[in-house]
C-alpha cells in the first residue's frame, strides 16, 4: 500500500476540488487526496455544462445550496493568491454574467410556480413576478401567447464552467491537496470500514474516509461495494447558434417545452435535454436532434430564431438520477462506517459544488449536516423508492 491519507477524493472534477477545499480549510491538517485519471476534464459533465446557476427550484435544499454558490462567487475575487505568487496558480476568470433567469410557464402550472415563488422568496431569493404582459414588455423577443406567468431571479445567471471547477481544484492544491493523476477502479475492505482505494496502476492508496464523487463513474465504484444507484450516463446536447438579433442582454431562459436557452458572445447556446433518454456511454452527435427538436421549441419560443445559423454541437453526459432527477448525497450506514458519495445531480451539479463539497466535509468531521440539512437527498428515499422531484421546471 503506497501512502495514506485522512480522506481520499475519488474524483477530481468540481465535486471534488470543492470537497478538497472545505476540508483543508476546515481542517488545515488533515491529509487530503484527490484521485483523478483526466486532467483534461475531456469526459466530465462539466466540460459540456452550460454554467447556469439559478435559486429557482421548487426543494428548499436546491435553492439555499445555489445561494452558497452565490456566497462563493460573490467572494471569488479574494481566493487570489498573494502577491508574487506563481501566475499559473492565479484564480480564473469566472466570466460571470448576472443576466438573471427567467422561468416560463404555461397557465396550467401558475399555482405550482406561484408556490415557488412564495418559497423562493421566504428563502431570500430576489424574485419578480412577471404576468405575460409584463414578459412580453421587458423582453419583446420572446412569444408570450401560450404562457401564464413567469419568474425572474434577476441576481442569477451563469459561468465558464472549466474556470469554476479549476478555481475550486486550484484552491484546494494551495491549501494541500495531492493530486494524484490514476484511476480508481475499486475498494479495499476491512469490515465496516474502508483501508484504501484500489488504482488502475496496481497501487493501493490508503484512507481513514473515502469520498466517491467520481461523477459519471462513480456508481459503478459503488456498485462494487454491492450499493446499487439508481444513476447512470445519459447523453445530453448543447449547440450554438448565431442570428441578426440581439439577444446578449436576455437571461437565461427555461420554458415548459424544456428548452434552455440564453445568450453567448454574439449568439446564444440553446438545448432541449429529454430525460427519457436511454441511458449508457454515448457522446456521439445525433444531427437530426437539432433540427427537428431544438430548432421548433426555439422558433417556438423567440419566434426570430427562425432566421438563425447553426455553428456548433457538443455532447456529454449528465449523471442521471432515475428516481427524481435530484443528487444523493450520504455516508452508507449501514455497510460502512467512512464510505461517503455524492451523485446524481441530474444537470444541476456545478451550480451546487460548493454546497455539496461542504456537505461531505461535515459528515466526514462531524458526522452530521450543519450548514444545511441534506437529509432530504440522502440514501433512504432511495432505498424507500420515495421520490423528491422538482415540481416546476427541472
Amino acid at each position: 500500500m503506497s501512502h495514506a491519507f485522512d480522506v481520499v477524493v475519488v474524483g477530481g472534477g468540481a465535486m471534488g476540488g470543492a470537497t478538497a477545499w472545505h476540508l483543508l480549510e476546515a481542517e488545515p491538517g488533515l491529509s487530503v487526496a484527490v484521485i483523478e485519471p483526466d486532467t483534461s476534464y475531456a469526459g466530465a459533465a462539466t466540460s459540456a455544462a452550460s454554467g447556469g446557476v439559478r435559486q429557482l427550484f421548487t426543494r428548499p435544499e436546491n435553492v439555499l445550496m445555489s445561494r452558497y454558490t452565490h456566497e462563493v462567487i460573490d467572494g471569488w475575487a479574494d481566493w487570489q493568491p498573494p502577491c508574487g505568487q506563481a501566475a499559473p496558480e492565479e484564480v480564473p476568470d469566472l466570466s460571470w454574467h448576472a443576466n438573471g433567469y427567467l422561468f416560463v410557464t404555461a397557465p396550467e402550472h401558475s399555482d405550482l410556480l406561484g408556490v415557488d415563488f412564495e418559497r423562493q422568496r421566504g428563502l431570500g431569493v430576489d424574485v419578480l413576478w412577471m404576468e405575460p404582459t409584463d414578459l412580453a414588455e421587458r423582453y419583446p423577443l420572446i412569444r408570450t401567447a401560450d404562457l401564464g406567468p413567469a419568474v425572474l431571479s434577476p441576481r442569477d445567471g451563469w459561468l465558464a464552467p472549466s474556470a469554476f471547477m479549476d478555481g475550486m481544484l486550484r484552491r484546494s492544491r494551495r491549501l494541500g491537496a495531492t493530486l494524484i493523476r490514476n484511476r480508481a477502479v475499486g475498494f479495499e475492505r476491512d469490515g465496516r470500514c474502508l483501508s484504501g482505494v484500489a488504482m488502475e496502476s496496481g497501487e493501493v492508496v490508503g484512507a481513514r474516509h473515502v469520498v466517491n464523487v467520481a461523477g459519471v463513474w462513480g456508481p459503478d465504484l459503488s456498485a462494487g461495494l454491492g450499493l446499487r444507484l439508481p444513476v447512470e450516463p445519459m447523453r445530453r446536447f448543447d449547440h450554438y447558434v448565431e442570428s441578426p438579433m440581439d439577444f446578449s442582454a436576455y437571461p437565461f431562459i427555461k420554458d415548459p417545452a424544456g428548452l434552455a436557452v440564453r445568450p453567448e458572445g454574439p449568439g446564444m447556446t440553446a438545448a432541449l435535454v429529454d430525460s427519457s433518454t436511454p441511458g449508457g456511454w454515448d457522446l456521439s452527435i445525433d444531427r437530426t436532434w437539432f433540427e427537428g427538436v431544438v430548432w421548433p421549441a426555439l422558433v417556438d419560443r423567440v419566434p426570430r430564431a427562425d432566421e438563425l445559423k447553426l455553428i456548433s454541437t457538443w455532447s456529454g453526459h449528465y449523471d442521471q438520477n432515475r428516481l427524481d432527477g435530484q443528487m444523493i448525497l450520504d455516508r452508507w450506514d449501514a455497510e460502512l462506517d467512512n464510505y461517503y458519495f455524492a451523485t446524481g445531480f441530474s444537470g444541476h451539479g456545478l451550480m451546487h459544488a460548493p454546497a455539496v463539497g461542504r456537505a461531505l466535509t461535515e459528515l466526514i468531521l462531524h458526522g452530521e449536516f450543519q450548514s444545511l440539512d441534506l437529509s432530504r437527498m440522502g440514501l433512504a428515499r432511495v432505498l424507500a423508492d420515495d421520490p423528491y422531484p422538482e415540481l416546476t421546471v427541472r
